[in-house]
């Protein structure tokens, strides 16, 4: 660790989270006890990130998670070799590249677990609440596997709050949903098992609720680098005393780096927010940004997984809390809920800009995001980028390009700078137009 000036009480430098340690031995547990599960015929469930989880951890099911390999396969830097072999049986470039990387891993029946792909489903969920791919993506797997197949329909929210018809249709869809768990694992959902589930889940959502807000001290103690990394837990562990004791740790580190003026940009010039998944192939980008005094102090993809707290009176009728929860996840809302939204963590966590990360992978979060950066513009006045990019792909992200445009803006936000401290007349839109507005 680097002391700035080596006086006490000044920001200082910070490498990577200890937690990280913890982080990796909890993921290969996990995986280890996916395929330990798989040989004690253990029920395992693929299911989409959008699916309610609790149910399957009150009964004993084993919950796996496609897309969380597909960003394994993306970090480790395979994705594109399995990508091809779904393209060579004719999957389309332009599909997902979780969903590609998954079924060429299938199909090749090898992956970078240890060699090993995914261990096979035993039954299957896939849900509208995130996009129509998964829908398609789950049919293949289960075609493959010659496995049974729920889809979860949820109506599209376009508006804040959900309608008492829409939450009433989505509270039966649940209901169908146990009937198919309970038919084909012969295992029954109780709810004294669920309410156990239900209260780890709380905790664990609040203790991800405690490690963001932390992130509005100034410098933030920790960045996108370290936050993608570590919604691991909450994504795949959510309901698990796994997932609260790593977040328990994971909070008291980042409030002691907050107490001690630590983090990973301890000079920060700028704040920013940044919009999509993760280029989870290439993460030296958010370094680049690091190196030039940028810090990312939120995520849309990471603050998404706050919104799964059940309060002691949703104990009653926990399907009714989950209908709620689950109709409302942030791609399964209009552009004006994501934009208020977004107003407000870039309000919150004090960010001079917005990055969007203009997906091929994934148009149901890239689709909205010109409303989203004019939206930012009128209300905020603050400066956006876009850079075009892939969420495991390689093959579509050019390193030279999109470090260029990152220059370009990171020179309008120091251009802002100098006429905030010259007193340049005009406020807001004005200000962020004149500066350029959207690189």
């Amino acid at each position: 660790m680097t002391k700035l000036d080596g006086a006490d009480g000044v920001a200082k430098a910070a490498g990577r989270l200890k937690a990280d340690a913890e982080l990796k031995k909890l993921m290969a547990r996990y995986y280890q006890g996916v395929f330990w599960a798989k040989r004690v015929r253990r029920p395992i469930a693929w299911i989409t990130s959008g699916t309610p989880v609790e149910p399957l951890y009150a009964m004993g099911i084993v919950p796996v998670y496609p897309e969380n390999y597909g960003a394994i396969l993306g970090s480790r830097k395979v994705a594109a070799e399995f990508c091809e072999i779904a393209e060579g049986a004719g999957y389309s470039h332009d599909l997902c590249s979780y969903a590609r990387g998954s079924i060429g891993s299938m199909m090749a029946d090898r992956g970078p677990l240890g060699g090993r792909g995914l261990p096979a489903p035993d039954l299957l969920i896939s849900t509208k609440n995130i996009c129509n791919v998964v829908v398609k993506w789950w049919e293949v797997i289960a075609r493959h596997y010659g496995k049974p197949l729920f889809v979860l329909d949820v109506p599209y929210v376009a508006e804040e709050p959900a309608t008492p018809h829409q939450l009433a249709y989505v509270r039966g869809q649940l209901e169908e949903m146990i009937a198919f768990l309970e038919r084909h694992t012969h295992r029954r959902l109780s709810m004294s098992r669920l309410v156990p589930v239900l209260k780890r889940s709380t905790e664990t959502v609040a203790l991800w609720e405690r490690v963001q807000a932390c992130r509005r001290a100034s410098p933030s103690p920790a960045s996108a680098l370290d936050m993608f990394t570590n919604m691991f837990p909450i994504v795949t562990l959510r309901g698990t005393e796994d997932a609260v004791r790593y977040y328990r740790m994971l909070a008291e580190e980042l409030d002691e780096r907050v107490r001690r003026h630590e983090g990973p940009v301890p000079d920060e010039r700028f704040r920013l927010v940044w919009d999509n998944i993760a280029i989870w192939h290439n993460f030296r980008l958010v370094k680049y940004f690091h190196e030039r005094g940028a810090v990312f102090v939120g995520e849309t993809y990471t603050n998404a997984w706050g919104a799964y707290e059940f309060s002691p009176e949703d104990y009653r009728d926990p399907l009714a809390a989950m209908a709620r929860q689950y109709s409302s996840v942030l791609l399964n809302v209009g552009p004006a809920v994501r934009l208020a939204r977004l107003v407000k963590m870039c309000r919150d966590y004090r960010a001079d800009g917005v990055v969007f990360h203009s997906n091929r992978s994934c148009k149901t979060y890239s689709l909205s995001q010109y409303i989203l950066a004019r939206g930012i513009q009128e209300q905020l006045g603050r400066p956006t980028l876009f850079i075009e990019a892939d969420m495991t792909d390689p093959r579509a992200y050019a390193d030279a390009a999109v470090k260029t445009r990152v220059d370009a803006y990171l020179e309008i936000l120091d251009g802002r700078r100098a006429d905030d401290a010259g007193g340049v007349a005009g406020t807001g839109a004005g200000r962020a137009s004149a500066a350029g507005g959207t690189v």
